[in-house]
């Protein structure tokens, strides 16, 4: 079974373009991918207003299905979201599934929160909104999608084995 990601946008507008393709290689890795709706909105510099943005980020990070939440790309506004998801979770609970959040850039303050509120992992890593995400080398590229697949031992031992850490 393929794992499911749903993409995000808690910050900045998404260039269509640059989604698109970071969709595309994503779906090319044997990913199902879903971008929410709330992707293709915009307000002021932002991907809508700071409601429909923490609304798209608590229906995710709530439903059922998924396992990976993706932030589409960083830039501001996440912060914005940080009391209306806070509210949220103590109407609510701790959503009752773990999943993976990544994300990076203005999304640091999101990473943090869902791990210590939501209890989900996370993972400070490139977007699939932005060039970047396309110009990674296939090194970093087999790193990052295995990480996100939660086989990550065989880069943690390497990266223990450089630095000499036990």
């Amino acid at each position: 079974m393929k794992q499911a990601i749903s993409i995000v946008a808690p910050s900045s507008v998404v260039s269509q373009a640059e989604l698109a393709m970071g969709v595309e290689s994503l779906a090319a890795e044997g990913f199902d991918v879903r971008v929410h709706s709330q992707c293709r909105k915009k307000w002021l510099f932002f991907a809508g207003t700071h409601e429909e943005r923490a609304r798209a980020l608590v229906e995710e990070a709530y439903s059922g299905s998924g396992d990976i939440l993706w932030c589409a790309r960083g830039g501001y506004g996440s912060n914005h979201l940080l009391a209306i998801l806070d509210d949220e979770t103590r109407k609510r609970g701790r959503p009752s599934r773990a999943k993976l959040l990544v994300g990076s850039s203005d999304a640091t303050s999101l990473l943090e929160f869902a791990r210590t509120r939501w209890g989900f992992s996370t993972l400070h890593a490139p977007m699939p909104g932005l060039r970047n995400f396309l110009l990674l080398s296939p090194e970093e590229r087999r790193a990052l999608l295995d990480w996100v697949r939660g086989r990550s031992e065989e880069h943690t031992s390497e990266l223990q084995s450089r630095f000499g850490i036990s």
